[in-house]
């Protein structure tokens, strides 16, 4: 038999074996992942009604240490902070500043999943929803926070026990910090789909320097860096849970067990 034929009938196997395996349409695709995102969504914000008593120690403990590192604001504000009321100053620190940019992170997570579920490339699609997943709702929660409080920020320097209340002016919206919320997201959504301890390191470290920068250049008190990492870290680790949720129980539902005599059928159905 010709090579060639031979290469062509083990490629049309191939694509009819794997075709096989998700015969959804694009649009099935797309309502599914809608479904999902309200899931998520619904059980993130919801997450209080459901917390066991270690649930609400761990909230308590960072609520206090959030609390007594605003005792540290100021100092490590003249240790750390330069004479700057500028977010981007042309160094190396805009790098990590861009890093946690919502707009940005955003377009790409819409950009990957928009070309994931055009083109059937299902990873693609699934980590570009698990990251607009995990912005979407730490993001909103933190946006949330910042109208609330009202905080100002250290270059306004009137110290970091102001707080001012409900405003819609960014310029007293410094807790918690925005920027490390969307770092911290995308890091931990990213790093923690694949379960890579190289992406931890690398993804990790970048959110960091984020943190570091905000500091830096007068735009957040620590305090603010603090929870608003905690925030951007909550929303990744949930959306990956709930991933891994899906991800085992689609397993079990196709998983079936026959006992026969003398032998154990075990059998798994590719949908």
């Amino acid at each position: 038999m010709n090579i060639y034929f031979k290469q062509f009938l083990l490629c049309f196997l191939i694509t009819g074996f794997l075709s096989a395996q998700d015969n959804k349409s694009v649009a099935e695709k797309f309502y599914d992942d809608v479904a999902i995102f309200i899931d998520d969504g619904a059980t993130f914000f919801g997450a209080p009604l459901h917390f066991t008593t270690q649930d609400w120690i761990y909230t308590a403990g960072l609520a206090s240490t959030t609390y007594l590192a605003m005792y540290a604001d100021e100092e490590v504000k003249k240790r750390i902070g330069r004479s700057t009321v500028k977010t981007l100053n042309g160094d190396f620190w805009d790098g990590p500043t861009y890093y946690g940019y919502i707009q940005y992170s955003n377009a790409l997570a819409i950009t990957g999943y928009t070309v994931g579920l055009l083109t059937g490339y299902d990873e693609l699609r699934n980590v570009s929803r698990v990251l607009f997943e995990s912005l979407s709702y730490s993001g909103l929660l933190v946006m949330s926070v910042r109208i609330l409080a009202g905080r100002e920020r250290p270059y306004s320097d009137k110290g970091p026990w102001k707080f001012t209340g409900i405003t819609m002016d960014n310029e007293v919206q410094s807790f918690p910090s925005g920027h490390c919320t969307v770092a911290f997201a995308i890091s931990t959504s990213i790093a923690e789909y694949y379960d890579n301890n190289w992406l931890r390191a690398g993804f990790y470290s970048m959110a960091l320097l984020t943190a570091y920068s905000r500091v830096l250049n007068n735009q957040h008190w620590f305090s603010d860096v603090l929870i608003g990492s905690a925030i951007g870290i909550a929303g990744g680790l949930h959306v990956n849970y709930k991933e891994k949720l899906r991800s085992d129980e689609g397993f079990l539902k196709n998983l079936s067990v026959s006992i026969l005599p003398g032998l154990i059928n075990l059998r798994y159905r590719l949908d």
